[in-house]
């Protein structure tokens, strides 16, 4: 049995032997290692999956600036890949360049890139090279040689391609171009889709009108072949629902702008080149054979990791359980394990619990955990109904530079909103930000806010850390 591990700390070890203990088809076999002890784990609870990706940055800027570790030094796990969305913008919201392993970064992924061309176009028609990418996805016979034929006839015309394409479609006696019957059917048929997804555009919120997009287009059927790469690309497009999510209350007229806005920007800063000492990002499945001195696992809940399709599955659940095994064993020095109060995951938001794993860690390799469960326990105490949307307005400092939220207080229940529309806020991790809606919400106060660079937000005033900025004439 090859039981000493050269890599690992004991603690860690031991940590990995307690997860992976509950596996009834499996050989016994107790890691073991030379080098004793190691720092404890730190079980940390965010309130949501951007808290999440800020309390890893932040605790990999401390480890860095103590000098106890290096960019490098530090890998960040998760079960799926459309996961990496939220770390990798708390990495460029922060300004610390990451690698990607495994994966294209989330704004490069071909189904992202796909359904941003429909939205852009929907924002300007005459977007020629958004156009041209989504004309025949899904295939809808429309070949090389067709698009040929209609690049040249809108050049011959001095017109946009989308210009020549509504000529086409107007065109009642079918004589208009250079195509055949099939080849004009199909065009026209494209351009009156479109039309009728730009009449939606000013109809429904950028919620409503993603998934029209979806359905409409055909998109959502192309996508969901039964194959586990459908499945992931899927996974891929509910998590730019979860991002338009944010947009879904602004105005019809300015909301698709702002969010085509904001994503670009942070796809431009996502092309930055790979740094060598820079923190990897990985799921738990491209972690097999590597080793970081830090790891940090996040998305430790149930539903999510475990996976919520192991669940009715003994042998599926013991290869989660293996997988958790695989993540832990990766980590030299240190392992850090984050899951969330509530998290926005495929554009549905919902309180989460903690993954069953974490139970199985013993107390005594943890840091914090203890406190961590009882402010848990009282917060849903309170009520789910009126825990909605809420988190500390304090911290309680279970590892320098991460946050852990503590028991809370009855919220207080304010008879009149204490924000009003265009009062501008300070948050503590989103920054600042103006107010652009305030109504009561369950004895609380439902606040929502623009923010700059980072999007719209919901926030409970009776539980957020956020204080209005008074300005003085």
């Amino acid at each position: 049995m090859l039981e000493r591990n050269y890599r690992s700390s004991q603690t860690i070890l031991d940590i990995a032997n307690a997860v992976i203990a509950r596996n009834v088809h499996r050989h016994p076999k107790r890691l073991f290692t030379d080098r004793d002890g190691g720092p404890q784990t730190v079980v940390l609870e965010a309130y949501d999956e951007q808290e999440e990706g800020d309390m890893v940055v932040s605790e990999i800027r401390r480890l860095v600036s103590q000098g106890e570790a290096q960019f490098g030094d530090c890998a960040v796990m998760y079960r799926t890949n459309a996961q990496s969305r939220p770390i990798e913008d708390a990495f460029i919201r922060r300004g610390v360049p990451y690698k990607l392993v495994g994966a294209t970064r989330f704004y490069e992924r071909k189904e992202i890139k796909d359904v941003l061309a429909y939205l852009r176009v929907l924002h300007n028609p005459y977007d020629g090279v958004g156009l041209m990418r989504i004309i025949n996805v899904p295939p809808r016979a429309i070949g090389q040689k067709t698009l040929g034929s209609l690049v040249r006839w809108s050049e011959e015309m001095g017109v946009p391609l989308y210009a020549a394409l509504q000529v086409l479609t107007e065109d009642e006696e079918g004589v208009s171009g250079p195509f055949a019957t099939r080849a004009r059917r199909a065009l026209t048929e494209f351009t009156t889709m479109m039309e009728d997804l730009t009449r939606a555009r000013h109809e429904l919120n950028l919620l409503e009108l993603l998934d029209y997009l979806l359905e409409h287009t055909g998109y959502a059927r192309f996508v969901q072949d039964g194959t586990d790469e459908g499945q992931i690309r899927w996974e891929n497009i509910m998590e730019l629902r979860t991002v338009a999510r944010d947009y879904a209350d602004l105005p019809v007229e300015t909301a698709l702008t702002t969010f085509l806005e904001e994503v670009a920007l942070v796809s431009d800063v996502d092309n930055l080149d790979d740094q060598v000492d820079a923190p990897t990002l990985l799921t738990l499945h491209s972690a097999k054979g590597l080793e970081f001195p830090v790891v940090f696992v996040v998305g430790m809940e149930e539903g999510l990791f475990p996976h919520s399709r192991s669940m009715d599955d003994p042998e599926q659940m013991e290869e989660e359980r293996r997988l958790c095994y695989v993540g832990v064993t990766r980590a030299k020095e240190r392992i850090y394990f984050l899951h969330t109060f509530r998290r926005t995951l495929y554009g549905e938001s919902s309180i989460r619990e903690p993954s069953r794993f974490l139970r199985d860690v013993p107390e005594h390799l943890v840091k914090g955990r203890e406190r961590r469960q009882s402010a848990r326990q009282q917060s849903l105490d309170i009520g789910a109904g009126r825990f909605m949307g809420k988190r500390s307005t304090g911290f309680t400092r279970f590892s320098p530079g991460i946050r852990a939220r503590p028991s809370p207080a009855e919220p207080s229940q304010p008879s009149v909103p204490h924000f009003e529309t265009g009062d501008e806020v300070q948050h503590e991790v989103f920054g600042q930000g103006i107010v652009v809606e305030s109504k009561p919400a369950g004895g609380d106060e439902q606040v929502t806010v623009a923010f700059a660079g980072v999007g719209l937000k919901r926030l409970m005033a009776g539980m957020a850390p956020m204080e209005k900025i008074e300005r003085t004439e």
